[in-house]
């Protein structure tokens, strides 16, 4: 965090605040923010969310299809593309703390895919540890849904 020096000339250089001086309520207020960003950075790169709740802990829902998926089309027999939905659950800390990732509302999507989809997540979420993790982990499942198509 950083802390403009009160009777500073303008162009001063900014003082950063020492991890002592942050109080709870600073820090809270500081993780807030980095999990607003990533809404942010969710929002701006057009991708469709919605935001289940923002207190006490973030929680986002995120659908995924392929490009080929056909709503209904299992009701008529055609197996025809894969569709799911992520619910992000971000921890206070987020994202030095890893965020709970479930995949709910899965249409057309077998175990095997489900599992491959699993093992993806928790390897995007130990690399993106202290980085936005939920872009990343939206656009590797994705890639992932949209590659397999022929194969399940």
């Amino acid at each position: 965090m950083t802390q403009r020096v009160r009777g500073a000339v303008r162009g001063a250089v900014a003082r950063k605040d020492l991890p002592e001086n942050w109080d709870a309520e600073r820090t809270a207020r500081f993780f807030a923010d980095l999990q607003e960003n990533e809404v942010r950075t969710m929002h701006y790169l057009g991708l469709a969310y919605l935001v289940l709740s923002r207190r006490p802990r973030l929680q986002v829902k995120v659908p995924l299809a392929t490009m080929n998926y056909i709503e209904g089309g299992s009701a008529t027999g055609i197996r025809v593309g894969f569709a799911l939905q992520l619910v992000f659950t971000c921890p206070a800390r987020y994202p030095l703390q890893v965020p709970e990732v479930e995949i709910v509302e899965k249409r057309n999507v077998s175990e095997s895919l489900e599992e491959a989809l699993r093992v993806e997540i928790a390897q995007t979420l130990e690399q993106h540890l202290g980085l936005q993790m939920m872009v990343p982990v939206i656009t590797r499942l994705q890639m992932i849904m949209n590659s397999e198509i022929g194969r399940f």
